[in-house]
């Protein structure tokens, strides 16, 4: 009996180490991420993993997104040409070419893209932002120019990462932070900018006035000018003719001839 005890607790360890082995030997790649492999004995495998359980052995692995991931960078410091220092949040889409994920796992090592997006990425991320934002004053960003500052920090960045195999798809810029001055400033361009529209505004109004009115004036006269033409036209030598009879019916009819007046009674 106690031999028989002894050889089914060995066999529950065994039956436990197997299954916790057979766990540490395989790892789940998740959905929308690859995995690298790092081998002991051989090194990184350029051979990347795909979605879902795979056999790895003692193999060490990282995974890398390749489907979009949203990054929020937060309070991203930068001076302005005009010398105004601010913070900003700043937005991005990205994702990590999967034919580059060797390169990028030999490039940064044993750490995770979360470590990444906070290190070498956000570092990147500053760097290409300042250089940007001092090319622009203040009011320039936040009177107009904010679109083209955006395109330009997305063209520069992508740039900036891509040959370690990232992707950006796209960039987000928050409204800065100003100061009580700066914002005075701001208020009056606005307000201007409102007085501005509204003038417009009234002349375009006065303008199509004065042009409905115009426009009326050119109906009317080509009204009475059709009214006239019709008048004309049904003016005919019939029409002439009863026209003189009944006046003389009605009148007599008058002939000057040499001068003398010859009245004719119509009897």
């Amino acid at each position: 009996m106690e031999k028989g005890f002894k050889v089914g607790i060995v066999g529950v360890v065994v039956l436990l180490l197997s299954v916790i082995g057979g766990f540490k030997f395989f790892e789940k790649i998740d959905n929308g991420y690859v995995g690298v492999q790092y081998s002991m004995n051989g090194g990184i495998k350029d051979e990347v993993l795909t979605q879902g359980v795979k056999y790895v052995g003692l193999n060490k692995v990282i995974q890398y997104p390749i489907r979009l991931q949203t990054i929020k960078a937060k309070d991203v410091s930068v001076s302005t040409s005009d010398g105004k220092k601010t913070t900003l949040d700043i937005k991005y889409d990205y994702k990590v070419d999967s034919t580059k994920a060797s390169n990028m796992y030999k490039e940064f090592g044993n750490i995770t893209s979360e470590d990444i997006e906070n290190g070498w990425l956000k570092s990147k991320l500053q760097k290409e932002a300042r250089e940007i934002y001092a090319k622009y004053s203040l009011l320039d960003v936040l009177s107009g120019k904010s679109t083209e500052v955006e395109a330009e920090l997305l063209k520069g960045f992508a740039k900036a990462v891509e040959s370690k195999g990232f992707v950006i798809e796209d960039v987000t810029v928050g409204v800065p932070e100003v100061d009580s001055e700066t914002q005075k400033t701001i208020d009056s361009i606005i307000r201007a900018g409102q007085e501005n529209e509204k003038a417009k505004l009234d002349a375009e109004t006065v303008k199509t006035k004065a042009d409905s009115d115009a426009y009326k004036e050119i109906k009317a006269a080509e009204a009475e000018a059709e009214s006239n033409k019709k008048v004309a036209e049904s003016i005919s030598d019939e029409l002439v003719r009863y026209t003189e009879a009944q006046a003389r019916m009605k009148h007599g009819w008058v002939e000057v001839q040499t001068g003398e007046a010859i009245v004719d009674a119509g009897n």
